[in-house]
């Protein structure tokens, strides 16, 4: 027989409750080194884009970079924002 949940002897298996996600680092390191690179050619790049391609590319980038401490933003608020009828 397994045991219980929450029968006050810890955690099995599994990392420890806060180890941070190692593959990750690596991965973060190689994008941001990416960007930096190529920085020029992404701001022509963005620049060339339409007004809400922008904004969904600025968005995901946020997003990508902020930890979901953002909540996403829903098609219809994106207009508001453009239209400036925020709200």
């Amino acid at each position: 027989m397994g045991r219980k949940a929450n029968d006050g002897r810890g955690r099995i298996g599994g990392r420890a409750k806060g180890t941070k996600n190692k593959p990750s680092e690596p991965l973060n390191a190689w994008v941001s080194g990416l960007i930096n690179r190529r920085r020029a050619q992404f701001e022509r790049d963005l620049d060339a884009l339409t007004p809400q391609e922008r904004a969904d590319v600025m968005g995901r980038l946020i997003a990508a970079t902020t930890a979901g401490t953002i909540a996403t933003s829903t098609p219809d608020n994106l207009n508001a924002v453009q239209d400036g009828n925020e709200g």
